[in-house]
């Protein structure tokens, strides 16, 4: 059991370190085209109205990998201190639940995330055995933990409007 939550942390750690390369990718490409935009906006209206509609949608997939972020900062840390103190709280379950839920909620996840979202799922439930009633209770969680998940971000945002 230990050795598979062992290599489930090392998944998380690797997705996010993933997730963060392809938040700062498309951070970049949506500041791109907002630059375009303004700076097309007096010659080429139609093609700066083009470029500011892309860097809505680039922001709009951000918005969804930052909540995917800390879903996963919240697995994250309940792995590690499962594996320090060998003791699986709900907690955990909810967060993994909230995955799947995440999934099933969130039209534009790629099929490379998906399929993360999939492996974490299975590894999980394949190391740790779970009985029926808290997975049942967990997936009523789940929705909870996404919701949580918008306040970080949100919380987040704050923070970093006040420091510019």
């Amino acid at each position: 059991m230990k050795r598979g939550l062992q290599r489930l942390l090392v998944e998380v750690k690797t997705a996010r370190g993933k997730l963060r390369l392809w938040q700062n990718r498309l951070t970049a490409k949506a500041e791109q085209f907002r630059r375009l935009s303004v700076s097309n906006a007096s010659r080429f209206s139609t093609l700066a109205q083009q470029y500011a509609k892309e860097s809505e949608q680039l922001e709009s997939i951000i918005t969804f990998l930052n909540k995917f972020d800390v879903i996963l900062e919240m697995l994250e840390l309940k792995l590690e201190t499962i594996v320090f103190i060998d003791y699986i709280s709900q907690d955990l379950v909810n967060i993994v639940e909230a995955l799947k839920e995440f999934k099933r909620t969130t039209p534009m996840l790629g099929t490379e995330l998906s399929l993360l979202v999939d492996e974490i799922y299975t590894g999980f439930y394949a190391s740790v055995e779970v009985p029926e009633p808290i997975k049942i209770k967990a997936k009523e969680e789940a929705k909870v933990i996404l919701q949580q998940s918008e306040d970080v971000l949100k919380e987040r945002k704050k923070k970093l409007s006040t420091k510019t």
